[in-house]
């Protein structure tokens, strides 16, 4: 009986016909350069749309090879460099005022937006693009201004560009976490690495060729206009291609609708073509007619009791596990939750939100006060209805343990057995 030596795909490395021969299996040159830029036993190694991800991935890092070519030859003359009359010293000056604001801008940003990066990877991964192209624009109006504006337009250079790191290797972070399924994610990263390098080696050759060529002013920005739409579109193309299984706020009242209109459980494939990548997920929501539209967020039970803008009424309700703040002015609704200590997972509140939104039709028709107080806080639906849907949602393939639906640091409430309570626009109980 023949023994073989297999790899993680499944590919035969070698075939023993007795105890002290084998045979080694010969791979094609085209599939060992493959394996030398794929993860290991790809592709059961890793998810179904990391070839998808990876190809655009590649062609717009392709064309950002070569722009970023354009962009550092125009600081460069910017700075002075084959003018007699600059000074080092000048240039050293601007070098070093553009890193203090740069890395002082990496500090606060990394502070303020950390958090919400990767529930929101796919938006901070398209975002990182977009800042790192208009970081180039201005690299291209350098040589052209006075010393002042020179100095302010490198510095604006240099904190878009600080943001784009930030975004994008963070971004780029969780989603690597997303395509490894063996906890291959070092080697990944390595992969990923390995193709990134020779992706700019190829750009940065046709980009010599590019710089040496073309001098024209004009062309060099109608060049950059059409690189970077090219980089832009694959970038677009390459987020829209992921299939996170991870619900952040927009992708789960896309499911939560769904199941309200439908009683169906779309699949991370279905919401992949559903969900809108340049929207940054502050929670938008909408009445089953449409005519209503608001948000929810997440906050602390301040935010709930002290927020009170004129015009709007205010209902506040008591639920087991958050608190539940609503504020209604014409077509428009705002909801925010605060939830309390020890809750399981903010999907049960978010569920509840969206219900709320999904009905906000009827509970106007029938009074607010009166038609949450006989509806109940819990979101019309009871606990059993609730943990039979997130069944189904992991059974669909949708990841539950990973928190991605607050993306700011977490509050949590400290409170004992509580009454519902519903509250008119000054605050008081009805």
């Amino acid at each position: 009986m023949a023994i073989y030596d297999v790899n993680q795909a499944g590919d035969v490395l070698r075939t023993y016909t007795d105890t002290s021969k084998a045979t080694k299996t010969q791979v094609p040159i085209t599939k060992a350069i493959l394996y030398a830029f794929l993860p290991a036993g790809y592709p059961h190694s890793v998810t179904d749309d990391y070839l998808a991800y990876q190809t655009f991935d590649s062609l717009q890092a392709f064309s950002s090879s070569i722009t970023s070519l354009l962009a550092s030859r125009a600081v460069l003359e910017g700075l002075g460099v084959g003018n007699a009359s600059s000074s080092p010293t000048g240039a050293l000056i601007l070098k070093i005022i553009q890193d203090t604001f740069s890395r002082t801008a990496t500090i606060l940003f990394a502070h303020r937006m950390g958090q919400a990066i990767e529930p929101e990877c796919k938006f901070y991964r398209f975002l990182a693009d977009i800042l790192n192209d208009a970081s180039q624009f201005l690299d291209l109006l350098t040589p052209t201004l006075p010393y002042l504006s020179k100095l302010s337009v490198m510095v604006s250079a240099s904190i878009l560009r600080s943001l784009c790191g930030v975004a994008a290797n963070a971004s780029k972070a969780s989603l690597s976490a997303h395509f490894a399924k063996t906890g291959n994610l070092a080697e990944l990263n390595a992969k990923e690495a390995s193709q990134e390098t020779i992706i700019s080696l190829f750009g940065v050759l046709i980009g010599t060729l590019v710089v040496n060529v073309v001098h024209d002013k004009q062309v060099v920005w109608m060049l950059m206009m059409i690189l970077v739409a090219v980089h832009l579109v694959m970038n677009y193309r390459a987020v829209r291609s992921v299939k996170m299984r991870t619900l952040n706020r927009q992708r789960a009242t896309i499911v939560f609708r769904e199941w309200l209109e439908h009683s169906t459980i779309l699949t991370p494939l279905q919401v992949s073509q559903r969900e809108n990548v340049l929207r940054n997920g502050r929670g938008q929501l909408t009445s089953k007619s449409g005519d209503y539209t608001g948000f929810c967020q997440f906050g602390s039970y301040g935010d709930i009791t002290s927020w009170n803008p004129r015009g709007y009424q205010r209902y506040i309700f008591d639920h087991a596990s958050y608190f539940l703040g609503i504020w209604h002015h014409g077509g428009n609704f705002y909801m925010r939750l605060a939830l309390k200590e020890g809750i399981s997972s903010p999907l049960v509140a978010w569920f509840d939100a969206v219900n709320h939104a999904y009905h906000f039709d009827s509970a106007l028709k029938d009074g607010l006060e009166s038609h949450y107080e006989n509806a109940g806080h819990i979101g019309y639906h009871s606990e059993e209805d609730k943990q039979a849907i997130f069944h189904a949602l992991t059974a669909a393939g949708w990841d539950l343990e990973t928190r991605a639906l607050e993306t700011s640091t977490p509050v949590r409430v400290r409170v004992g057995e509580g009454k519902k309570g519903v509250h008119d626009s000054d605050g008081k109980q009805a």
